[in-house]
C-alpha cells in the first residue's frame, strides 16, 4: 500500500510539474473599442471567467492596447477572439492595413483566431476569400433552433469532442438584435468546412458557417450565421453553444505557436488542466 500511495504521489507531482512550466494560455479579446456590444459583453464575460483573457484594441496603427491603455504584443496570446455584432461592418480601426498586417503576420508566425457573427467577414478584409460573406440580421432567430451539422470531413474534428455528430448540434433558441455573416454566397472557400448550418433540423442552403483556415502556420475558425447568441445563458442551446466553444479556443490553442506548453506527446488531462482554470 505505501510503495503504491508513494507512486501516486509521485505521478501527481509529475503532472503538476508539467503544468506548473507550461502555465495557463493567454486569450486575446480583440474589441474595436472600451465600449462592449450586449453579445460581446457576454461572450468576453464567459470567457474571462474560464480563461486568461484580456481585452485589446487595435489602434489602427498596427498596435494593441489594453482597457488600461497599456501596449501588448499579439504574441503574448495563443488565441485571438473576435466576437462583433453591434453594427454591419467591422469597427474601423480593425480594417486598416496597419492592423491587418499585424494579424496576419501574428497568423503566419503560428497564431490562431476565432472569428464568431459577423467576425467571420474579417476573412474577407484579411484577403482570404476573393468574395465578401453575406451580412445579415438579426443575430439570433427563434423559433425555430438553429445550429450546425457536422460534415462528413469533420465528424471527427476535435472540435466537436463531446458532440454526437450524426445528428444536428442546436446553438441558438433565442432571439438577439444583431449583425452576422456566412459564406453563403461564397464559391471555392480556401478552407475546410467543418458544419454547415441546421435550421429546425433540415438542411441548410448553403451557408457554412462553421469552416477552418489554415494561414501560414497558423489557423482560423469561423462559427457565423445564427449561431453566437451569447447573451443565452440558461437554455440547452446557449450549453451547447459554450461546449463548442470551448472546444474551438482549446483546440486553436493546441496549435498555436504561442502557447506555454507545445501539445505533442501530452497527457490529455494534464493539457485540460493547462488550458483551463
Amino acid at each position: 500500500m505505501a510503495s503504491r500511495a508513494i507512486a501516486i504521489i509521485i505521478a501527481l507531482m509529475a503532472a503538476q510539474a508539467l503544468v506548473c512550466e507550461g502555465g495557463t494560455f493567454k486569450l486575446g479579446l480583440l474589441a474595436g473599442g472600451k465600449e462592449l456590444g450586449e453579445v460581446a459583453q457576454a461572450a468576453y464575460e464567459w470567457a474571462s471567467q474560464n480563461y486568461d483573457a484580456l481585452i485589446i484594441i487595435p489602434d489602427g496603427k498596427g498596435g494593441f492596447t489594453d482597457l488600461n491603455g497599456r501596449p501588448h504584443k499579439l504574441t503574448e496570446f495563443a488565441v485571438l477572439w473576435l466576437h462583433y455584432s453591434q453594427t454591419n461592418s467591422l469597427p474601423a480601426p480593425f480594417l486598416t492595413d496597419e492592423t491587418k498586417k499585424a494579424i496576419l503576420d501574428y497568423l503566419q508566425a503560428g497564431g490562431t483566431l476565432f472569428l464568431t457573427a459577423l467576425g467571420l467577414h474579417y476573412t474577407y478584409d484579411l484577403g482570404l476569400v476573393g468574395v465578401k460573406p453575406r451580412v445579415f440580421s438579426p443575430l439570433g432567430k427563434n423559433p425555430p433552433e438553429i445550429g450546425v451539422v457536422p460534415t462528413d470531413e469533420g465528424k471527427n474534428h476535435p472540435i466537436f469532442a463531446g458532440f454526437d455528430t450524426s445528428k444536428p448540434i442546436f446553438l441558438c433558441s433565442m432571439a438577439q438584435d444583431g449583425f452576422t455573416s456566412d459564406f453563403m454566397n461564397v464559391p471555392n472557400i480556401p478552407g475546410e468546412i467543418l458544419a454547415t448550418k441546421t435550421r429546425g433540423g433540415g438542411p441548410g442552403a448553403g451557408e457554412r458557417p462553421l469552416v477552418e483556415f489554415d494561414v501560414g502556420k497558423g489557423k482560423i475558425i469561423t462559427l457565423g450565421h445564427h449561431n453566437a447568441v451569447y447573451t443565452d445563458e440558461k437554455s440547452d442551446e446557449a450549453q451547447n453553444l459554450r461546449k463548442l466553444t470551448a472546444n474551438i479556443i482549446e483546440y486553436l490553442a493546441s496549435h498555436s505557436a504561442f502557447s506555454p506548453v507545445k501539445p505533442e506527446g501530452r497527457l490529455p488531462a494534464v493539457w485540460g488542466a493547462v488550458k483551463l482554470r
